[in-house]
């Protein structure tokens, strides 16, 4: 009798984002993410120092939210503030049914 191959569920590969971390930068700019199970990750966005800030933001927002979207089927939100002149952090949080997500959210510039 033929034994079938044990076979592991594949886990994403990463969490739910909750925070994420931007900082200004030359040609690209650098982003960091954590998730909810302490894993994480981070990226660039490839967009001149001049880009404008929104633009940068909606670009980090939109691919995390359709990767969560993806993965764990879970809409997501971000609210934007400031840490330095140079840095600002995004506060992730999960949209329920009731309130629809929205990609260009940025209430905050500076």
């Amino acid at each position: 009798m033929a034994r079938r191959p044990k076979t592991k569920k594949k886990r994403p590969s990463f969490g739910i984002p909750r925070e994420i971390i931007l900082l200004t930068g030359q040609d690209v700019w650098p982003y960091t993410f954590i998730a909810d199970d302490s894993g994480g990750g981070c990226g660039k966005v490839p967009m001149p120092a001049d880009a404008a800030l929104e633009d940068v933001k909606t670009a980090i927002f939109t691919q995390l939210a359709d990767h969560t979207r993806t993965l764990h089927d879970v809409e997501i939100d971000v609210e934007w503030s400031s840490l330095t002149p140079d840095s600002w952090v995004g506060h992730v949080r999960r949209v329920t049914a009731e309130e629809p997500a929205s990609l260009a959210r940025v209430p905050e510039v500076g």
